[in-house]
């Protein structure tokens, strides 16, 4: 897992396939610290996982470099991915130019959250084992994953 900063438009066609995730973490005296990390295989999308589920950890934003650019111009990508991980539940929101903004179905009895990112609906949040082998799929595929259901904020 490669913490450096990068510049996306300056990835090798082999770092296509990847995720950058940015990410804070707020400390105990109200400190933010940012964090970034890229994601190039399922072992780097375990180990943060285990480094996002910290509980100082909040949302995180995913951006899949082998997705096209819908402004490319201002580097902005034609998806958003949000995660979060509270309570040990890992949660999920979604959109793309095609899809309106899904959640992940999850645990009925994980209860619902505002994020500064999303607001996740209640039963919306996975074992962590799911919410990993998502991000692991979205990696391979930067398609909407299918290991796990989704639905609107309507249910």
């Amino acid at each position: 897992m490669d913490l450096a900063k990068e510049d996306e438009s300056t990835l090798a066609d082999d770092d296509r396939m990847s995720v950058t995730v940015g990410w804070s973490v707020i400390h105990a005296d109200g400190c933010f610290e940012g964090l970034k990390a890229t994601l190039r295989t399922a072992v780097d999308v375990a180990a943060w996982v285990e480094r996002f589920a910290d509980p100082l950890a909040d949302s995180a934003r995913l951006v899949h470099n082998a997705r096209p650019l819908w402004i490319p111009e201002q580097n902005w990508p034609d998806h958003e991915m949000y995660a979060a991980v509270v309570d040990g539940y890992g949660y999920l929101a979604y959109q793309d130019r095609y899809q309106s903004t899904v959640y992940s179905v999850g645990a009925p009895e994980s209860p619902g959250f505002e994020s500064d990112d999303a607001g996740y609906p209640p039963g919306s949040g996975l074992s962590l084992h799911w919410f990993e082998t998502a991000v692991a799929e979205w990696l391979r595929t930067a398609e909407l994953p299918t290991v796990v259901e989704w639905r609107n904020n309507t249910g």
